[in-house]
């Protein structure tokens, strides 16, 4: 007969899932690169832009993420980006359309957007530009014609 008690029955079972779960929780160090929340305001000309999806893509590495304009032209991406320079490219929304008056399946089309100039929807001619910094980023973008 032992004269140490012995611990309690189950505790063991109890303990390892809680261990596991707290090491993941605080992760492993590292910890993958930097990164910054964005939001911000897009203007057209010094006035807010209505509707829209703004995207920022990474000058390097290509990475990218996307927000839907808000009332008075704020946005808020999704997730953090890694920090770094960023290209921002501005497109209209897209509807359902039937393109053929003849019947035939709806189609995806832009919605007319007279503040969002041709050359702020592609990458290769956009002008706007974003330095996304650790923590929180406010960025202010102005398009002009």
């Amino acid at each position: 007969m032992s004269l140490h008690p012995s611990p309690r029955p189950g505790a063991a079972v109890v303990a390892a899932p809680l261990l596991a779960a707290a090491l993941f929780l605080t992760g492993c160090g590292g910890g993958g690169p930097p990164k910054g929340d964005v939001t911000g305001k897009l203007t057209f000309e010094g006035k807010p832009v209505k509707e829209g999806r703004v995207t920022f893509i990474h000058k390097e590495s290509g990475h990218s993420d996307e927000a839907l304009l808000e009332e008075g032209g704020t946005f808020s991406l999704r997730q953090p980006v890694p920090v770094g320079e960023y290209k921002v490219v501005v497109m209209p929304l897209i509807v359902k359309k039937q393109d053929d008056p003849h019947g035939g399946p709806e189609v995806g089309v832009p919605k007319p957007a007279p503040d969002i100039p041709e050359k702020y929807r592609t990458p290769g001619s956009t002008e706007l530009k974003a330095t996304v910094q650790e923590g929180k980023n406010e960025v202010t973008l102005d398009m002009k014609r």
